[in-house]
């Protein structure tokens, strides 16, 4: 079976990396059901955005290495 258009793009783009920045953002900021990483006062969070709504997870540190 043939791929979509958007399957081939896919295929042929490279994986993107969640970078950290500090900050909570805005939901304006941010694109629906795309995760980010930041720094805040509680540690680092990750964000999403979902049906127009901000939603955070705070992570929590595993242990020294």
């Amino acid at each position: 079976m043939p791929y979509t258009s958007e399957q081939r793009r896919q295929l042929h783009s490279k994986q993107s990396r969640l970078q950290v920045t500090s900050g909570k953002p805005s939901p304006r900021e941010l694109k629906e059901g795309v995760p980010v990483l930041r720094s805040t006062d509680e540690g680092v969070v990750e964000y999403v955005k979902y049906n127009g709504e901000l939603y955070k997870k705070v992570l929590d540190k595993v242990g020294s290495t």
